[in-house]
């Protein structure tokens, strides 16, 4: 018997569920910060203070304390998948998972394209290009100059370099990470492995650092090129439950006679940097 499928539309918290599942394939969002119902775009504040601690008095003297209220602004952007899937291409893998629900399970052969993009996208993309958002901008941060392109001869002194560039001010935080792609880390694994004084193949598991900061492997990030900067000052948006997040599937075989089934999946998504000069990119 054909399988007949009951054309479905999930919108707002019920689509974010998909959504947000889709999303958290994408790695370099467990090293950022996720700020959730962004329909267009939101101010991030950041407020330092100096001076805001003095001897008691009688008086109340401000003219030495300042606070410092720095804004980025997080724009998310409205993006979609549109396709055509054979039913005869999900109903064999569908029958041997045993699925209870058709739907969802369909749903699923969007998640690894919507978490690809977003990785892509995070690092790398470009706005103005349909399908990505405009990605981390080095506009205002601190910068370090890589000796060459890396290889496992160079990278742990490029690393030296752009540990030794951390403004003063974010080093040593507990959230303080050093992002670079699987070539660059296995450039560094490859290094240290060759260190006669490391038992890197005999440790078990890593805890991937250098000097002390955690080190988060990132594949979206371009070759050549790594940060540092906090999770907390790095972020993410989306709408996961607004007008503006939606998954629609409807079976064809009823409206063209085909045998395909169409999906359509539609969210949004936004990065920014909340005070570029405590990031660091070196290239």
């Amino acid at each position: 018997m054909a399988l007949a499928i009951t054309s479905s539309t999930y919108a707002g918290e019920h689509a974010g569920v998909y959504i947000a599942a889709a999303l958290k394939q994408a790695v370099s969002l467990e090293y950022m910060t996720i700020v959730e119902n962004i329909n267009y775009k939101r101010v991030m504040n950041k407020v330092a203070g100096a001076n805001l601690v003095k001897n008691q008095s009688c008086d109340f003297t401000e003219n030495s304390a300042t606070l410092t209220l720095t804004e980025s602004v997080l724009e998310v952007k409205p993006l979609q998948i549109n396709i055509d899937v054979c039913k005869t291409t999900m109903l064999a893998d569908w029958s041997g998972q045993q699925e209870g629900d058709f739907v969802a399970y369909a749903t699923s052969y969007l998640a690894a394209s919507i978490a690809d993009a977003t990785e892509a996208s995070i690092w790398a993309g470009n706005g103005g290009t349909s399908g990505q958002f405009a990605g981390v901008s080095a506009t205002g941060m601190s910068t370090s100059s890589a000796s060459a392109a890396y290889t496992a001869a160079n990278i742990i002194a490029n690393l030296g370099t752009l540990v030794a560039d951390i403004p003063t001010t974010v080093y040593m935080k507990d959230d303080l990470y050093i992002y670079m792609n699987k070539k660059t880390y296995r450039f560094y694994i490859q290094a240290i492995s060759a260190l006669s004084a490391f038992p890197f193949n005999n440790m078990g598991e890593y805890n991937a650092n250098f000097n002390g900061v955690k080190i988060a492997v990132c594949s979206g990030i371009p070759n050549n090129k790594m940060y540092a900067g906090q999770k907390s000052n790095l972020f993410f948006g989306t709408s996961l439950s607004s007008d503006l997040t939606s998954i629609q599937v409807a079976d064809m075989s009823n409206l063209d006679l085909s045998n395909n089934v169409r999906m359509v999946a539609k969210y949004t998504a936004g990065v920014v940097v909340g005070v570029p000069s405590d990031f660091t990119i070196q290239s």
